[in-house]
């Protein structure tokens, strides 16, 4: 309920826009402009088509954020409105035509007070207020059926109340090494998912404190977890030794010094649709020296525009923030990873799981879709922390940015290559500011 009174409130935000930008073109067009009574038609033409157009963007930016917005939506939405405001304008002009006697009492008064009054100035005015007004209830009543068609499939909470096939099974890989200081919270944060169906993988990579001992104690608890164990091979390496081992549906991946909330799988699972590729949560960043705590990535993330292409989408977002970076925060699809054979560069100790992401997404058909609940409990400056070194070298940066560009391929666009400068210099300033945390 309280979401619906939100939306509308919106919509009628909306028409009182409208209905003020209706005021300005009555009067620049009409009284400026053509200065000629015979010509009015062609003011109001041209009010309802800028009045349109002006709807169109705001609706984009209100409520369209959650929809990937094609050519086929745009012409809908205009012959949408434009039939409608064709049908209700001469109801309210017939219904303004009783209020004539009130308009000449308006008249008289202000004539007494020497102040200008415009009969059809107010009339029109009126008018386009209940034409805007109504129009964006019927869009808000009808536009999910009529502009978009049928809403996006999703793994409801009734798809998840029963087990059997249309129950997804998931995969949580976690790394482990040297983390017996973290692991157990982090394994009591997996292992207390609001949504049960899941395999979770550890891969002890050759650990010589007590995290072995540990993961092998959670794997007698409980039989979702499966553990491995491999001579020290690095973290990139870990992360595809669980890739090989995994069976699920869908593939997460989680550091052993980190936690999930309770929801994050079924949060996650919720916002997956039937044309999404990948789904991505917000953080919780969580300072471990310190013990304060920051919510990261609040902001909605909005859909790629019809008109833009994948790769650009993704650099915006790259340029924009994190969320993209890390693999942890995200839910991938398994089919995906084994059909295209994506592993994690082991030649890298640096944003590996950047060009893991990368990737993927290069690969995988569909749309970003993202949930700006921090769902993932990332700890900076555990002892088991490598990031806040190798964030310090710059040669790591320049590897990262070569892996990016390699990615979008030989031949980038102009907006391409504008992307790429922005993220060179978003990166250039993380680096300076590693190196200030450092000392």
């Amino acid at each position: 309920m309280k979401n619906t009174k939100k939306r509308v409130g919106k919509f009628i935000i909306i028409g009182i826009i409208l209905t003020i930008f209706n005021f300005l073109v009555y009067t620049f067009i009409g009284r400026v402009i053509l200065n000629n009574n015979n010509l009015l038609w062609l003011d109001s033409m041209i009010s309802y088509a800028l009045a349109t157009i002006l709807a169109y963007i705001l609706h984009s930016k209100i409520t369209w954020k959650e929809r990937h917005v094609t050519k086929t939506s745009v012409l809908m939405f205009f012959l949408w409105n434009g039939i409608t405001a064709f049908l209700i304008s001469p109801f309210f002009t017939w219904l303004f035509g009783f209020l004539t006697p009130f308009y000449q009492s308006i008249h008289q008064l202000c004539a007494n007070l020497n102040l200008p009054f415009d009969y059809n100035f107010v009339e029109s005015t009126g008018i386009y207020l209940l034409v805007a007004i109504v129009t964006v209830i019927l869009n808000y009543l009808f536009y999910d059926k009529l502009v978009f068609g049928t809403s996006k499939k999703s793994y409801s909470t009734e798809e998840k109340t029963y087990s059997g096939k249309n129950q997804p099974k998931i995969s949580i890989i976690i790394p482990v090494y040297n983390t017996a200081k973290y692991l157990p919270k982090c394994l009591s944060s997996v292992t207390s998912q609001t949504y049960s169906d899941l395999e979770i993988i550890l891969v002890d990579d050759g650990s010589t404190d007590d995290s072995k001992k540990i993961a092998d104690t959670y794997a007698k608890k409980d039989p979702r977890i499966k553990v491995f164990h491999q001579e020290n091979q690095g973290q990139s390496a870990a992360r595809n030794a669980g890739l090989q081992k995994a069976t699920g549906d869908f593939i997460s991946f989680t550091d052993s010094d980190d936690q999930l909330k309770p929801t994050f799988i079924n949060s996650l699972l919720e916002i997956y649709g039937a044309d999404t590729s990948l789904a991505v949560c917000g953080h919780q960043y969580h300072w471990v020296k310190k013990n304060t705590s920051k919510n990261l990535y609040q902001s909605p993330l909005r859909p790629r525009r019809h008109h833009e292409t994948k790769k650009v989408y993704v650099l915006k977002l790259l340029a924009k923030d994190g969320r993209l970076y890390s693999c942890n925060n995200k839910l991938f699809k398994a089919s995906v990873i084994k059909d295209h054979q994506l592993k994690f560069d082991q030649k890298l100790n640096f944003a590996e799981d950047t060009k893991f992401v990368l990737d993927y997404l290069k690969h995988a058909e569909g749309e970003i879709a993202y949930t700006p609940q921090p769902l993932y409990i990332y700890n900076f400056g555990t002892d088991s922390s490598t990031i806040k070194t190798s964030a310090t070298i710059w040669q790591n940066w320049q590897t990262s940015y070569k892996n990016l560009k390699s990615w979008l391929g030989s031949h980038p666009t102009p907006s391409e290559k504008f992307w790429l400068h922005v993220i060179h210099l978003r990166w250039r300033i993380s680096f300076i500011r590693s190196k200030r945390r450092a000392k």
